[in-house]
């Protein structure tokens, strides 16, 4: 069967650039012809069934011309049936045909019911009602114009009428002739309004499913573009937040550093001046993007216990210093039982500190400031009342407006941008509080801020879930908000003036090694600064994005890398995501430099790879501290790599100290035979034979040392063959086999992995040094290889590991030996190798007792 044509493939065409109700029109047009293909098939069926239905009757009344109908009727019942195919077989040239087809098919079908008529009595055959079925089922499952079924019905009456016309029928009893003629064309006439009613009501339908498409598609492409102005919105804020950040932390850092080593005096001043404006707009633009995540229901609250008072207490005190200096008298009281809070106590630090620096900025000098804080049983209120000009009735309905101001001339005398107060009416009803005012002009005004009890209340959607705040939030609301006030006298300021930091604490890796950081940074002259920060401490080298830093590493390899998030070519993220995918780079940290340093942020950062961020605008110290927090525990684990490596030279001193000292005797001793002239018992050339037979002894020593350990630097990815690696381990441990050890070997591959030489052989030595030390009587080494992995396992039939200690095996500084036998790295260390490598190491219970290690690695061809 075909599938349904389109209105193009139906020969029509809907221009974008038609009329609405012309393309209705059309539209319309092309879904009637498709319903009429539909009830043309539902006809073609009830008019065989009903031509099939008369046979019987047929046979009773008309038996002299039954095999002529009946000839007939198959003929006209197989035309049917074709007709039938035809229209499910070629659906597209039935759409454009329908209206034809249908006249032409059922005209046809209405010439069986004249013959009836004419084989029986003539016009006076009550068969004549039969026309009625060909004139009802018609209109019935088709719908048309009225012009088209007055014109069907006259066609089917004319023919009915033609053999009249000649002469070849007689005409009855002519009442009955005349009943019947009346029942058909009234039947007709009725058919024909009936389908002028029913194609205005048809057509009066689609054109309001028309309308209402149209306008949903309207609405939906509005919807789109609103989502997509929405996206472009969170990525303007997201952007511009970024790029505004950046030169703050160039004002603010510097400046700070400045502050802490600076003594009172003007520059003092006028750097605080400079530091409390840069606040002021780091303030504006937290604002900014907490409203734009209000407005696109991405702000999540972290709720928990909030001692409200508490917190009432602290904001006010912070305001303190700033209406002092502006001669305003802050108090606070507080009534009643407190009662269980709950909020995100951040944000409503927020909400209270713009409440209060709102009055600040209205209140005159020599006024006051009443906080009262109201325990009632179903909630707590904060209530500020200040003695400023207060707001009139008709202000008070736009004050909790985005962006609106009371003052709108040019001669303000307050500032802001007018999105405190929409803030934090914002951020009380996501607590699903409220926030009032109540002011007459002249009489001041009256803030008040309710909390419901509880948290049933919160809608599950604002909650953040990763949880867990304390109430030392960050102090930027506060400052920045209270410190708009005048500065403060000189002994105000010596007083709060920081303390200097002491010099940065220099950190050395291994074997007293300066660190070298790699900085990623797109912006000049932030790059300049943070280079010039950290060079007085480091080996700092310098990339303008990720892909600068990705040529730099190959050239010097970084003990931590520190970049931007947002840069061109190779971001931050995609830094960070390509150097954890790297088994050779994965353990060098990476610190992000962020703008967006919500939850969000954090968890992008964390997702790809990262191991810490630091916020834009950020404090010189703070970034030295979290960089040096990272570089001393870069450095414990070098540590602890070299105190495990030192455990296995032990293992190997060993070794070299029984394998080489014997032959190394025996040469000496035979050496000084033949020094003081040879020997009466022993002939020269046996003697020259010890010392050689000693030294090539000395030289497969020294050989398999070479190949267990090469390259002498152990850290470069090489092609390590697996069975080279366990045999020179075997030659190196040889001495501790021969104490009645049986070393099983079941090689079934001579495979290669890629991994550092060292590091690689070194698991082998410690996987097969643990077997030995266990008192195991037989060991079993099976190499074997998949299409992807190569497999190395290590077995003994020792004591194996105690089921209450087998899921701390692998941790470091773990170890089942006593005390002063082993550092608890060995296992710990090889894991970590193996899954540097892209592999793994697991254990297993051997069955039958025992322990059996198995490392898997990806094969060379994969691991390249």
């Amino acid at each position: 069967m075909e599938r349904e044509p389109t209105s193009s493939e139906a020969g029509f065409t809907v221009s974008a650039l038609q009329e609405p109700a012309a393309q209705a029109d059309q539209l319309f047009e092309q879904e009637r012809r498709q319903r009429n293909v539909k009830g043309l098939s539902t006809g073609v069926l009830v008019a065989a069934a009903t031509m099939a239905l008369f046979v019987p009757v047929e046979w009773v009344v008309m038996r002299a011309h039954f095999a002529l109908l009946q000839s007939l009727t198959l003929f006209w019942i197989a035309s049917l049936a074709v007709t039938w195919v035809l229209i499910k077989r070629f659906p597209r040239w039935a759409l454009a045909r329908i209206d034809d087809l249908v006249f032409v098919l059922f005209l046809f079908v209405s010439v069986f019911n004249h013959l009836l008529c004419w084989f029986d009595t003539g016009y006076d055959s009550p068969y004549s009602l039969t026309i009625l079925f060909v004139l009802i089922g018609v209109n019935f499952f088709i719908s048309w114009p009225a012009s088209r079924s007055a014109a069907f019905g006259m066609s089917v009456y004319g023919l009915f009428l033609l053999p009249l016309a000649v002469g070849e029928v007689p005409v009855g009893d002519i009442r009955i002739v005349l009943v019947y003629q009346g029942v058909i064309l009234g039947t007709a006439l009725i058919l024909v309004v009936f389908q002028k009613h029913r194609m205005a009501l048809e057509r009066s339908e689609f054109h309001a499913r028309f309308e209402a498409k149209s306008a949903n598609k309207r609405l939906e492409e509005a919807y789109g573009q609103l989502k997509q102005l929405d996206q472009m919105k969170s990525e303007f804020f997201a952007n511009i937040s970024h790029e505004l950040r950046t030169p703050l932390t160039l004002i603010v850092s510097p400046v700070d550093a400045m502050l802490s080593s600076i003594g009172p005096g003007a520059d003092r001043d006028a750097l605080k001046v400079v530091r409390r404006n840069a606040s002021r707009l780091l303030r504006m633009i937290d604002d900014l993007l907490d409203l734009a995540k209000l407005e696109g229901g991405g702000l999540r609250l972290r709720v928990e216990r909030v001692e409200l008072g508490d917190l009432v207490q602290q904001v006010v005190g912070n305001a303190h210093p700033a209406a002092k200096a502006k001669q305003i008298e802050l108090l606070l009281a507080s009534d009643g039982e407190p009662v269980e809070t709950f909020g995100d106590a951040h944000r409503l630090e927020i909400v209270l500190t713009n409440l209060v620096g709102n009055a600040m900025k209205f209140t005159p000098a020599g006024g006051k400031i009443d906080v009262r804080v109201r325990h009632r049983p179903n909630g707590t209120t904060v209530e500020i009342a200040d003695t400023g000009p207060g707001i009139s009735r008709e202000q008070q309905a736009h004050i909790f407006k985005r962006f609106h101001q009371v003052e709108r001339s040019e001669r303000r005398h307050q500032g802001g941008v007018g999105i405190g107060l929409a803030l934090a009416l914002e951020l009380a009803e996501l607590h699903g509080g409220s926030l009032s005012v109540d002011s007459e002009l002249g009489e001041g005004a009256t803030f008040t801020l309710f909390l419901r009890r509880g948290k049933e209340h919160f809608d599950a959607d604002a909650l953040e879930r990763r949880q867990g705040q304390t109430l030392d939030h960050p102090a930027r609301r506060i400052e920045d908000r209270l410190s708009e006030a005048p500065t403060l006298d000189g002994a105000a300021a010596t007083a709060g003036r920081r303390m200097s930091i002491p010099p940065t604490e220099r950190v050395l890796l291994d074997r007293g090694r300066v660190p070298r950081i790699l900085v990623a940074e797109d912006e000049d002259d932030l790059r300049g600064f943070m280079v010039g920060l950290l060079s007085r401490t480091y080996t700092v080298d310098a990339a303008r994005n990720g892909s600068e830093a990705l040529e730099l590493m190959k050239k010097h390899r970084p003990d931590l890398v520190l970049t931007d998030v947002m840069m061109p070519e190779v971001s931050g993220l995609d830094l960070a995501r390509t150097l954890k995918q790297d088994p050779s780079l994965s353990n060098i940290p990476v610190i992000l430099l962020t703008a967006r340093g919500e939850n969000e942020a954090a968890l992008e950062g964390f997702q790809a790879g990262a191991d810490d961020f630091v916020a834009k605008p950020f404090h010189a110290n703070v970034l030295q501290a979290r960089i040096r927090a990272h570089l001393k525990m870069r450095s414990l684990s070098l540590q602890l790599a070299d105190q495990a490596r030192l455990a296995s030279a032990g293992t190997l001193a060993a070794g070299l100290a029984h394998e080489v000292k014997n032959p190394l005797n025996a040469a000496l001793n035979a050496t000084k035979v033949l020094e003081h002239g040879g020997s009466s018992r022993v002939s020269n050339e046996k003697l020259m034979g010890v010392v050689i037979d000693a030294l090539g002894r000395i030289d497969g020593v020294v050989s398999a040392l070479s190949a267990h350990a090469r390259p002498a630097d152990g850290d470069d990815m090489v092609p390590c063959n697996v069975r080279t690696a366990v045999e020179s381990t075997l030659n190196l441990l040889d001495h501790k086999l021969k104490h009645g050890v049986a070393v099983h070997q079941a090689y079934e591959t001579n495979g290669e992995v890629f991994a550092p030489a060292r590091a690689f052989n070194q698991v082998i030595l410690n996987l097969l040094d643990n077997s030995i030390r266990s008192d195991a009587a037989n060991i079993w080494i099976e190499l074997s290889q998949t299409d992807k992995l190569i497999s190395v396992a290590v077995a003994d039939d020792g004591p194996g590991v105690p089921p209450d200690v087998v899921h701390r095996i692998f941790d470091p500084f773990f170890t089942t030996r006593v005390e002063g036998e082993g550092t608890g790295l060995g296992l710990h260390l090889s894991r970590r190798i193996a899954q540097d490598c892209g592999g793994e190491l697991r254990y297993e219970p051997r069955p039958g007792g025992g322990a059996r290690f198995v490392m898997e690695i990806p094969a060379m061809d994969l691991a390249a």
